[in-house]
């Protein structure tokens, strides 16, 4: 298990397609690491640029490494990657589980991608993941309920 941010985002349009065409290429000549990691980076930094219609990031400190980023995923450096169909994100949703709120969380991010813009042709959703450290313990969250950070608390 890991301390890791997650991403989710559905792109629209002819962007959607090429994205899903990339992916289809990475299958038969697998990507660069550092190809991957760039992707990943431009999507970040583009998240609220249109054509990208949905766009989620959190960071999930319990969840298990294994379900993020999905089926056939791509490895960076840095990060992991999905391209999923819209129909394909609803299905993994339903297998996410829901003994915690951190599956549940996944879940309900996937179907909000899947279903964003769903008039518009070409929606391809990505999953990132990109891993920050160590899980974090119960006793690591107790502890630091006790003070307020000095990058809170600094002008």
């Amino acid at each position: 298990m890991a301390t890791q941010r997650l991403t989710i985002a559905s792109i629209a349009g002819d962007a959607g397609v090429h994205v899903a065409a990339l992916f289809q290429s990475w299958r038969n000549k697998y990507p660069t690491p550092d190809t991957v990691d760039r992707l990943c980076e431009r999507l970040r930094a583009n998240g609220s640029m249109l054509p990208v219609v949905y766009f989620a990031e959190w960071v999930d400190r319990w969840l298990m490494g294994d379900l993020a980023p999905g089926p056939a995923a791509v490895a960076g450096r840095r990060y992991q990657v999905a391209c999923l169909t819209p129909q394909q994100a609803i299905k993994w949703a339903g297998q996410c589980g829901a003994q915690f709120a951190e599956q549940c969380w996944l879940a309900t991010r996937l179907q909000e991608a899947a279903a964003a813009w769903e008039a518009v042709p070409g929606r391809t959703v990505m999953v990132l993941r990109e891993v920050l450290g160590p899980t974090t313990t119960d006793a690591e969250v107790r502890e630091s309920l006790g003070g307020v950070p000095v990058w809170l608390s600094a002008e």
